[in-house]
């Protein structure tokens, strides 16, 4: 199909722009691809009372494309949404792409900058405009393409350009978590009031503690942010003295962070750390008998921070003949409290008095440590060092991941508590492929009653993605006993999901009990059940903002518009 793009290029430069465009071509085609996908499920039958459906035609598309090329939800409704942008508003903005001459990034660009154009002359002015300059576009960088684009779309539509000021100014709070430190950072653009009050009630917090806490009063004030969260009235001292009255846990605040770790990092964790561990008993002999939780909500009671364990020791493979030297292991308590206080000087004395030589030496000598326990992971979040969660267990609730085993599936449609956090501990996050989402609701890949509640036919599911299962024709989907699920979508492609915790904690993914299947499920077990509706459609609600938007720019515009009119 782009053999036109690479024939005749012989040398490697030659060949490395040939396939630059291939490349660019084959994004295009692919854009194209999904763009038909939609307009097919629209020409379906029903698909116009499917449009308020809370899993609308555009959800289930979605679904469908990132299933097929395992995308997060979010990924492949910005790629449809400018595949549609491309056929219906920017032709040939879509022709000059096609031929591969434009990436993927100057298309989305264009896309996001044209968006608030609503007259179709305009449009078709700026298509036409834009296409014609994209054939010499040339290397510019993002600054400028915003620029030459804006400027585009200042002469055709004042109302429609994309403002920045406007997003720069307006109040937020972002969150960027560091998955390989177990740090986040928080970005925040708050009124100066609640600035004021942040900073006061940080430094509060910070001095709940008692003289003997280690850390700083920075490193404090930062987990004042999380006391906050969790709805703390104090911070938790981490002393580690017996008659320290800061060191329990304060008050539930209503908010839950789950955690999985090994017991070898409980065995650290110090003052009560493993006073609530549940007894490991033995669950092929002892069936759970805890409350049952909601399958259709979120089943956890607790409103205090939780902290699981997946299950004792380390899974070992192979044989090695002449195994390499042992790394040095330092001791886990000992590195749970060097995360406190002021970092160690990084030379022994000043630098005016070493050579060379000695200076390399020295920041040498020390090569560092590995952590004698495997890391944990936040459930629907980040890997954390062992260390990390070493401390954070030290003022946390610890419960007992159990696995089944080969226990017999449990005589009712709820699971238990004990069953329902091995699920969750197992996938962790939606199974549906290329989901990262938080599981929402607990499900059976086997309606019941005809599949049992057990571990080898339950799954976790996002809410949307639930819906999907629950409603939409053409999906369905075969689990395994390890948690393995292939799912097969309406246009008959399989994708293949595996649970979450099967690279850090493999043991979680060991065979469960199979199912024993009663009798022949419907092809779709809908009866009594009804899809949630929105209020509005979402084509009408993306015409609604885009509305707001050209309104917020009016003033601006009316104002740019009197005044490039001449004064004579």
């Amino acid at each position: 199909m782009f053999d036109r793009f690479v024939s005749g290029a012989a040398s490697p430069g030659e060949r490395v722009r040939a396939y630059a465009r291939v490349e660019n071509a084959a994004c295009a085609a692919r854009l194209s691809a999904m763009a038909d996908l939609l307009e097919q499920t629209y020409a379906a039958s029903g698909s116009a009372e499917r449009e308020q459906w809370r899993c609308d035609n555009w959800s289930s598309v979605c679904a469908q494309i990132g299933a097929a090329q395992t995308l997060t939800s979010g990924m492949v409704n910005a790629l449809l949404t400018n595949a549609v942008i491309l056929r219906e508003r920017l032709p040939k903005v879509s022709a000059v792409f096609a031929e591969g001459l434009i990436t993927y990034l100057l298309v989305r660009t264009i896309c996001q900058r044209t968006a608030l154009v609503q007259d179709s002359a305009a449009l078709q002015a700026i298509d036409a405009e834009l296409a014609e300059q994209l054939w010499n576009w040339g290397a510019k960088s993002l600054s400028q393409t915003d620029a030459d684009i804006d400027t585009l779309v200042l002469r055709h539509d004042p109302y429609a350009v994309r403002r920045v000021e406007d997003v720069v100014r307006t109040t937020g709070v972002t969150v960027h978590t560091d998955g390989a430190t177990g740090v986040a950072h928080v970005d925040a653009t708050v009124n100066a009031t609640d600035g004021a009050a942040f900073d006061r009630r940080a430094d509060l917090l910070a001095r709940t503690v008692c003289d003997h806490d280690p850390r700083t009063l920075d490193q404090r004030r930062a987990a004042a942010l999380g006391a906050m969260g969790f709805g703390w009235d104090r911070l938790p001292c981490m002393c580690e003295e017996p008659d320290c009255d800061a060191a329990a846990r304060p008050p539930v605040g209503g908010v839950v962070i789950h955690v999985i770790g090994r017991e070898a990092v409980l065995g650290d964790a110090g003052n009560g750390a493993t006073a609530d561990l549940a007894p490991d008993t033995d669950p092929a002999s002892e069936p759970p008998t805890h409350p049952e939780p909601d399958a259709q909500g979120d089943p956890e009671a607790e409103t205090d921070p939780e902290f699981e364990t997946g299950g004792e020791g380390e899974v070992e493979s192979g044989l090695v003949t002449d195994p390499p030297p042992t790394p040095r292991t330092g001791d886990l308590t000992a590195q749970r409290r060097a995360l406190a206080g002021e970092p160690p000087p990084l030379l022994s004395k000043p630098l005016r008095e070493y050579t060379l030589a000695h200076l390399i030496a020295e920041l040498n000598s020390d090569p560092g440590e590995f952590s004698p326990a495997s890391p944990g992971i936040v459930v629907g979040g980040p890997v954390l060092p062992a260390t990390v969660v070493a401390q954070l267990a030290m003022h946390a609730t610890i419960k007992k991941l159990i696995h089944p085993g080969q226990a017999p599936p449990e005589p009712r449609y709820r699971p238990s508590q004990t069953l329902a956090d091995f699920v969750r501990g197992r996938d962790l996050s939606c199974r549906h492929p290329g989901c990262t989402r938080l599981i929402d609701d607990l499900d059976h890949t086997i309606p019941y009653p005809w599949g049992p509640t057990c571990a080898s036919n339950l799954a976790g599911y996002c809410r949307q993605h639930h819906l999907l299962k629950t409603f939409w024709p053409g999906w369905s989907n075969v689990q395994y006993p390890d948690g393995t699920i292939v799912f097969t979508d309406p246009g008959g492609q399989t994708s293949t999901s595996y649970p979450g915790s099967r690279l850090l904690f493999p043991e979680l993914s060991e065979p469960t009990a199979p199912v024993p299947v009663s009798g022949t499920p419907p092809p779709k077990h809908t009866a009594g059940l009804t899809m949630p509706k929105r209020r509005i459609s979402r084509k009408e609600a993306r015409r609604q903002r885009i509305d707001a938007e050209r309104k917020r720019n009016a003033p601006w515009a009316e104002q740019y518009l009197r005044g490039s009119i001449p004064a004579f």
